[in-house]
């Protein structure tokens, strides 16, 4: 079982929407997904308390209060993904998120304050050895291009940043209003073709990962 956690210690830069499609995305793809919401607020809970589809499984901040546990009931369930949302913030449930995972996404908004306040977060994932990438999350479509691609060219001296930028669409919202992702709600969207992608480089860099670590056990 694999797991991904969406981290940045500043709130509102859009994990829980990213999680959510993320998760829609691994479905899609083969995978037995189930969401954790670490975040007091809810934000994927009641996404969805609306959704019709009983897939992928949300598992709430109350009955995930011992990650270890829920996790390890999850691998017993035969779930193959579990991707985590966690707080805006400095927590226990966000390191615990962290320590967990094979690997940390940690979208930011292509902004000063931004790009400031993450920072922190991956001075701990590097002092905690754990494997992130950044994700160039809520970008201006089109016109702005050439700014986000200047703050992904800035940011790869301080970590890995995914090839992909996901934009700013109202797909994104409409999806979430009515309890679905934007690959169910507009499957054709450019908001579902950049979810693919980012979804696409997720799994290869764990599976990566994982061939690897495979490797460097035989070879002990």
């Amino acid at each position: 079982m694999k797991i991904v956690s969406l981290v940045n210690q500043k709130g509102g830069t859009g994990k829980s929407v990213l999680a959510i499609n993320l998760a829609i995305a691994a479905e899609a793809a083969g995978e037995k997904a189930c969401l954790i919401d670490l975040d007091p607020q809810g934000t994927v809970t009641n996404w969805f308390d609306t959704r019709t589809a009983e897939t992928p499984a949300v598992v709430t901040h109350e009955k995930a209060r011992n990650l270890t546990a829920t996790l390890a009931a999850l691998k017993a369930g035969g779930f193959t993904l579990v991707i985590i949302d966690t707080k805006g913030e400095e927590s226990h449930g966000t390191r615990g998120a962290m320590t967990a995972a094979d690997l940390c996404l940690i979208p930011i908004r292509p902004a000063g304050p931004d790009l400031h306040a993450s920072r922190t977060t991956m001075e701990a994932l590097l002092a905690m050895g754990r494997d992130f990438a950044l994700v160039i999350n809520q970008a201006a479509p089109n016109k702005a291009a050439k700014i986000t691609t200047a703050v992904m060219t800035n940011l790869a001296s301080s970590g890995t940043v995914l090839p992909t930028a996901l934009a700013t669409r109202m797909d994104f919202q409409y999806s979430y209003a009515v309890g679905q992702g934007v690959l169910e709600f507009a499957p054709d969207s450019k908001a579902t073709e950049e979810i693919k992608e980012v979804w696409a480089w997720c799994r290869k860099r764990m599976n990566k990962k994982g061939m690897t670590n495979g490797q460097q056990k035989l070879s002990a």
